[in-house]
């Protein structure tokens, strides 16, 4: 690599200068986050050029008071750029309409980096790439794209993050975007790309970051004398540095080493140092490792197979694993024969990652669909007794998706509809509600799963009618696909008291409340029936400061700032999850903007969660 490697002289003065403060809103500091591409970068189409807000206008004189009419001359946002469009899957063009920048700049870098939810992790990816106009007020040099890629690389959407920044305009190119592209190539595992950009961007911008990163690309290069003096020069701030640095370039000279040093605040060039150097990753860096961190660990070949385990299914929890990468893994894995050939008594013996995978491989490779959903059923019930559902059943959901619901698999339907509902995938969990439904009057096993799945399915169905008008809507609703009666509903609560009177209140609270939240009121005599339970909520939830937000901006037709706020609290909801109040008010929200979908989806989850 032609890479120009600076004098003693030159370079002692250049690293003795402070680390330039990087101005945009996009502070790359905390770029410990980027990585995974939970979905693969969408076509990118030409950006379209949209207004400025209005206070950046500018308007001629008119001539002399004459009556002549002068149009406005406004001034274009190159940040009114993105990759999808309303037709697309994108929100609308006037998504930001309305809303305010200072409040879009402050909140925007708090979307979490990674979600449990489904729902909410599509609508804040496609909150940052939708291609619309800019918040109302923000100024021409500050950028939103740079807060966009920022929030992208954070969850570990990689491949969005390098589609977003290819087609950023040149005006929004600095050091912070530069250093980000950088970081994204790297998380990519193309250290090519990464050490070119490097190359390019080197002579323009000084620091600690450019000087490891022309160290690590001269290391790789063959250039080791030139890269030992970098790391020599940079011992002067080696508190400063992660340790793991200078131990890459030894090794990458010829020296030899096992595991790596700690990582304080892992980046991701020194993930890429790890791997060039051959150092087996710490099996801390799990614990504390962002999104985009562990979608890293989990593909990089050199971590230990127990932590590359761990990595996965805590990055697929949150979203930055897509369900196809964990297969794929689970079936690389080098099991013995006798593993094999008994994955179920070894999953009951040892409930681990190893086991997990085991029991997840035995089912893909099963080519018959009724060995695949016995060997799946299995492990969703080990999954329950030994507190590890939510591993098993996330991991699970690309195997189900392969079963088609058929009547000679009726036994499964209520496993395979609840991963399925849980992993947001609608339609395919009705598709199970409608074979045990079909099948409900003459066979006591369909009655019973219709029966357990009627509540989400109700949730989740578009088709059922709001209820009519009169004495009329407390006896009977609109039956479209999803049957639902003021009838239906009590004889379900009554069902659950006899099943389990504890937790019967709090889950009929939970459906109820879902219920009114998407438009379906329930008579009052059926409210009646859960006054003899407790007042005070489960949960304390988010703030009425909150609420009162996001209720203003979906009266005043703010999608943005709806979906925004939406985001934002459930990621500071406790451990992620909003209650189910808070759901409801974000599902009325989402209804009032126009995106019932969503709030359908929404609801559904809220359900799952809640017990039902």
């Amino acid at each position: 690599m032609a890479v120009v490697a600076p004098t003693l002289a030159q370079a002692q003065l250049q690293l003795r200068r402070p680390t330039p403060v990087i101005k945009t809103p996009a502070s790359t500091e905390s770029l410990t986050a980027p990585d995974p591409a939970k979905r693969p970068p969408v076509d990118v189409t030409p950006p379209v050029s949209t207004p400025a807000p209005r206070g950046l206008t500018v308007a001629p004189r008119p001539l002399d008071g004459a009556a002549i009419t002068v149009n406005r001359l406004e001034s274009l946002d190159p940040d009114a750029t993105g990759l999808i469009a309303e037709g697309q899957g994108g929100f609308a063009q006037a998504l930001w309409q309305g809303a305010p920048w200072s409040l879009v700049r402050g909140l925007m870098p708090r979307i979490p980096a990674g979600s449990p939810s489904p729902v909410l992790r599509d609508m804040a990816t496609r909150l940052l790439i939708s291609r619309a106009g800019v918040p109302a007020g923000k100024p021409l040099n500050a950028s939103f794209v740079a807060l966009r890629v920022d929030r992208l690389l954070a969850s570990g959407d990689v491949g969005n993050a390098l589609a977003l920044l290819k087609i950023a305009p040149d005006a929004r190119r600095d050091e912070a975007l530069s250093r980000t592209r950088i970081e994204a190539l790297f998380f990519d595992n193309n250290n090519s790309g990464a050490c070119k950009a490097i190359r390019n961007a080197v002579g323009d911008y000084s620091g600690l970051y450019w000087s490891q990163a022309q160290a690590f690309c001269l290391a790789l290069s063959g250039a080791h004398a030139r890269a030992a003096l970098i790391a020599d020069l940079l011992r002067e701030r080696e508190s400063e540095i992660e340790s793991l640095f200078f131990a890459a370039i030894d090794s990458l000279a010829g020296s030899k080493g096992g595991e790596g040093p700690a990582l304080k605040a892992p980046l991701a060039l020194h993930l890429a140092m790890m791997r060039a150097a051959g150092f087996r990753f710490p099996a801390e860096i799990v614990q504390t490792g962002q999104a985009s961190v562990l979608r890293a660990i989990a593909l990089a070949p050199n971590a230990e197979l127990d932590t590359r385990l761990i990595a996965a299914e805590k990055a697929h929890r949150i979203g930055a694993l897509s369900g196809g990468h964990v297969i794929r893994l689970y079936l690389g894995i080098p099991f013995s024969k006798e593993e094999l050939n008994g994955p179920i008594s070894a999953a009951e013996e040892n409930w681990t990652p190893r086991t997990r995978a085991l029991l997840l491989r035995a089912a893909a490779s099963q080519s018959v669909a009724l060995a695949k959903a016995e060997v799946l059923r299995r492990a969703l019930e080990i999954g329950r007794k030994r507190n590890g559902y939510a591993e098993i059943a996330g991991a699970s959901v690309p195997i189900v998706e392969t079963i088609e619901p058929t009547a000679e698999l009726i036994w499964f339907a209520q496993d395979a509809a609840r991963v399925l509902f849980r992993a947001s995938s609608i339609d395919k969990g009705l598709g199970w509600y409608a074979i045990a439904a079909a099948d409900a009057e003459r066979i006591d096993e369909a009655r019973e799963a219709e029966a357990a799945l009627w509540p989400l399915a109700v949730l989740a169905d578009s088709q059922i009618a709001a209820p009519q008008a009169g004495q009329e809507a407390v006896q009977k609703f609109e039956r479209d696909a999803v049957p639902f009666s003021a009838g239906r509903v009590r004889q379900w609560l009554d069902a659950r008291i006899q099943a389990d009177p504890q937790n019967a209140n709090r889950q009929a609270i939970a459906f109820f409340t879902l219920l009114d939240a998407l438009g379906k009121t329930l008579p009052p005599e059926l409210w009646q029936t859960l006054l003899d339970g407790p007042f005070a909520a489960n949960a304390p939830g988010l703030s009425t400061v909150w609420s009162h937000r996001l209720a203003h901006a979906s009266t005043s037709g703010r999608i943005g700032e709806a979906v925004l706020l939406t985001v934002v609290g459930a990621g500071e909801a406790d451990r992620g999850t909003l209650t189910v109040a808070d759901a409801a008010r974000t599902i009325s929200a989402l209804r009032g903007l126009g995106l019932d979908v969503e709030a359908r989806r929404l609801a559904v989850e809220a359900a799952v969660a809640a017990g039902l």
